[in-house]
């Protein structure tokens, strides 16, 4: 069973005989990452474009458009197909404030990144990584709402 960690009780946690603590702040080479980050998790997530993409799809094959409408649907279908591809940009931004006991936290190390995350997928719910990540990407979450609500309350199309 996966052991479930709650950040705002503990800072520290121990995951496959190894020490791990949450901290406050970051490096600058870690803040440059955690840009690229941030950016990665957003579009892999947006999805006020992902509506967005699909309202000019049905607009443009009600103008006949076909075109226009293939090169949209091939460029939505080719983001889905990388995202299969991505590492979990989520659980790479919780990585980037979660150190290992002795780890320099001045650089960003893609392989330690990696090691981190397998480490705590074996014993590890991933929720709370998760939640880190959205806390420290507030506008994936505000631009989430807003879809979310505009789309609950707008009528279909054609209804």
């Amino acid at each position: 069973m996966l052991r479930t960690l709650n950040f705002s009780e503990s800072k520290t946690f121990e995951c496959g005989g190894r020490k791990f603590a949450l901290a406050e702040s970051i490096s600058f080479a870690r803040f440059m990452e955690l840009q690229k980050l941030i950016l990665e998790f957003g579009f892999s997530s947006n999805f006020q474009d992902m509506y967005k993409n699909l309202l000019i799809l049905y607009d443009n094959l009600n103008s006949l458009k076909f075109a226009d409408s293939a090169v949209l649907v091939h460029n939505m279908m080719y983001g889905i197909i990388k995202l299969d591809d991505k590492e979990d940009s989520a659980l790479k931004i919780a990585s980037l404030f979660i150190n290992e006991e002795g780890e320099d936290v001045t650089v960003y190390d893609d392989a330690k990144t990696k090691d981190k995350i397998n480490c705590w997928g074996r014993e590890l719910d991933v929720t709370p990584f998760y939640s880190l990540a959205v806390s420290l990407v507030p506008a994936w979450t505000t631009a989430f709402k807003h879809v979310s609500q505009k789309s609950s309350q707008e009528p279909a199309k054609g209804s």
